[in-house]
């Protein structure tokens, strides 16, 4: 008798920890899901400003050639170079886009094998 009581305890206490084990899972996935979630938002944030400083590099562009055709080489070539500068600054927003999507990626792999562990 006292070892049929020892052995049903036993198998309560091995469900209990295996119960907080997958909790400890799914809490921990959920955590990852947000971060993934934040880099994602991070990665449409640099997404906006790289689309903005593409509309600026246009607008400059548009400007040399205006400058260009007037004959004023000092203004286009001013323009030029901003155009130049607000590329470099989109490239830039753009790399920090494709890095803040990777993360959001890894994230959401670190929580899939997360909810996957927690399921066993």
């Amino acid at each position: 008798m006292k070892h049929l009581v020892t052995i049903i305890l036993f198998n309560v206490l091995c469900l209990t920890a295996n119960a907080q084990t997958s909790d400890f899972y799914t809490r921990q996935a959920r955590s990852y899901q947000r971060e993934a979630a934040y880099y994602m938002r991070q990665a449409d944030s640099y997404q906006r400003e790289a689309d903005y400083y593409n509309r600026q590099t246009q607008g400059n562009l548009r400007e040399a050639e205006y400058y260009t055709r007037q004959k004023k080489y000092d203004r286009a070539k001013t323009y030029q170079n901003r155009a130049k500068s607000t590329t470099d600054k989109a490239l830039a927003y753009s790399r920090q886009a494709d890095n803040a999507r990777e993360r959001a990626a890894d994230y959401m792999k670190k929580a899939d094998a997360m909810l996957s562990k927690s399921k066993k």
